[in-house]
């Protein structure tokens, strides 16, 4: 699980589960994961510092419209966050 942020509209994603630590993922695997495309630059920040938090970061090229990039944080959350019930 790790944290995961959208540059683009500065929203934070508490509890996005990945199947392995990020840390040990490729960019690649990521991507796959996340279901994002090409135009998405993906860098993992590990903060030791704070009791092990990881942290994913996503970017976009300027060109990609912004309603792209909701519909992709959307479907981040809807798959790969811890839903409590």
């Amino acid at each position: 699980m790790a944290t995961t942020v959208d540059q683009r509209t500065k929203i934070v994603m508490n509890g996005v589960v990945y199947p392995v630590d990020p840390r040990d993922m490729t960019v690649e695997e990521i991507r796959e994961h996340l279901f994002l495309p090409e135009e998405a630059r993906i860098e993992v920040l590990d903060h030791q510092d704070e009791e092990d938090l990881t942290e994913v970061g996503i970017s976009w090229a300027d060109g990609v419209d912004g309603k792209v990039v909701l519909d992709h944080v959307r479907r981040i959350i809807q798959e790969h966050m811890i839903h409590i019930v």
